[in-house]
C-alpha cells in the first residue's frame, strides 16, 4: 500500500463525471465545503463539475429564488436553457472564489492546484442544450472557463441523439458537426456519454482529438441502455479516448463488480483507455464500499488487490484522462 500512495500522490486523480453538492439541482451558492473536504480525504485531485443544461426540459430543480420545478417533459422557453447553463456555471465559480478550489483549464492548472493543497475544478457542460443553436454560446462559456462538453444528456438535441428513451434514429447534426470542431479549436474535452451509437460514430469521423464516455459501463457484462458496447468502446479508445466507469448501485451493486467492468475495459482495449466517472449527488444508489461518501481510496485498493501495478491504478484513477486533456488543450 506504500507503493501506491507514493505514486498517487505524484499524478493527477480525476473523477471525470460529477454533480458535487448536487450544485446543478439544488438552491447552493457554491460547492459545499465539505464535499470538497471528502474528495481530497478519498485521494481526488480534480472533479469534472458538470452543469445538466437540458433541466429546464426536464424540471427536478430549485431556482436562486427557492422555487422547486416539477419533473416532467417541460417546455422550455427560449433562453431559458441558457440563463439556466449561467446560473449553475456561477455556483461553480463561486466555489473557486472562496479560495477552496481552483477552477483549471489545463492540467498544468490542476498540478498547481495540488501543490496548493486545493481540489481543481473543471466547468463541464453534461448535454450542450444551453448552447441553443448558438456556436458564439460555446465561445463564450470557454471564455468563462467551461473546458469540457457533454454533447446529449436525456434528449434529443440540437447536437445529436441519446441511448436511452425516448429513442430516436441519428447520429450529429450539421451544428453538432461544428460543435464537435469548434470544441477542438477551443480545446475542450468532449464527452459522448448519453450519446447513441450513431452520434458516437460520427463525433468520432469528425473530431481531431479523442474523446471521453465519462461515465458507463461494459453492455456485454450487464444490459442497460445507459452502457456501452464493446464495439463503441473498441472505437472510442482506437482514436485514444478514454471510457469512464460509474459506481452505478443499481447496476453494479458491489466494489468488485465495479471493478470487473474496469478489467473488461482494460482487457478489451488496455489499461490506457479506462477511468472512473463517479456521478456524485446524481444517482439515488452508489456502488457499496463507495457510497455516498465517496470513496476513491477504495476503489484504488481494490485495482491494487485485483493485481493491478501501481502504474495502472495511477492510469485508471486519472492520468489516462490527463493524457486526453494534455492532448486536447495542447
Amino acid at each position: 500500500m506504500l507503493a501506491l500512495l507514493v505514486v498517487l500522490t505524484q499524478s493527477l486523480s480525476v473523477d471525470i463525471h460529477a454533480h458535487p453538492s448536487r450544485f446543478h439541482r439544488a438552491n447552493v451558492s457554491r460547492i459545499e465545503a465539505e464535499e470538497i473536504a471528502r474528495y481530497r480525504r478519498s485521494g481526488i485531485d480534480v472533479v469534472v463539475c458538470n452543469i445538466s443544461t437540458d433541466t429546464p426540459y426536464r424540471g427536478g430543480y430549485v431556482t436562486r429564488e427557492g422555487q422547486s420545478i416539477e419533473t416532467g417533459m417541460l417546455r422550455a422557453e427560449a433562453g431559458e436553457s441558457w440563463t439556466f447553463t449561467l446560473d449553475r456555471l456561477d455556483r461553480i465559480q463561486a466555489t473557486a472564489a472562496s479560495g477552496e478550489a481552483l477552477l483549471a483549464r489545463t492540467p498544468d492548472e490542476a498540478l498547481d492546484a495540488k501543490r496548493q493543497g486545493k481540489l481543481a475544478l473543471i466547468a463541464a457542460l453534461e448535454g450542450a442544450d444551453g448552447l441553443e443553436g448558438d456556436l458564439e454560446h460555446l465561445r463564450e462559456l470557454h471564455r468563462k472557463g467551461v473546458s469540457l462538453v457533454q454533447l446529449v444528456h436525456f434528449r434529443a438535441n440540437e447536437i445529436g441523439h441519446i441511448q436511452t428513451w425516448p429513442y430516436s434514429p441519428g447520429g450529429l447534426t450539421e451544428f453538432g458537426r461544428e460543435v464537435v470542431s469548434e470544441a477542438n479549436r477551443l480545446g475542450m474535452v468532449i464527452d459522448l456519454a448519453h450519446a447513441n451509437a450513431e452520434t458516437i460514430r460520427d463525433v468520432l469521423a469528425v473530431s481531431s482529438r479523442p474523446v471521453i464516455f465519462s461515465h458507463t459501463g461494459a453492455l456485454s457484462l450487464k444490459k442497460l441502455d445507459r452502457h456501452l458496447g464493446d464495439e463503441e468502446i473498441r472505437a472510442i479508445a482506437a482514436r485514444g479516448g478514454v471510457i469512464g466507469i460509474w459506481p452505478n448501485g443499481d447496476a453494479l451493486p458491489e466494489l468488485g463488480d465495479m471493478v470487473d467492468h474496469i478489467d473488461h475495459v482494460r482487457k478489451l482495449v488496455g489499461v490506457d483507455h479506462v477511468g472512473i466517472g463517479s456521478d456524485l449527488r446524481g444517482m439515488s444508489k452508489y456502488t457499496a464500499g463507495f457510497g455516498e461518501d465517496a470513496r476513491f481510496d477504495a476503489i484504488a485498493e481494490t485495482l491494487q488487490a485485483r493485481g493491478y501495478s501501481p502504474g495502472d491504478i495511477e492510469k485508471v484513477m486519472g492520468e489516462n484522462f490527463v493524457r486526453v486533456w494534455r492532448e486536447v488543450t495542447r
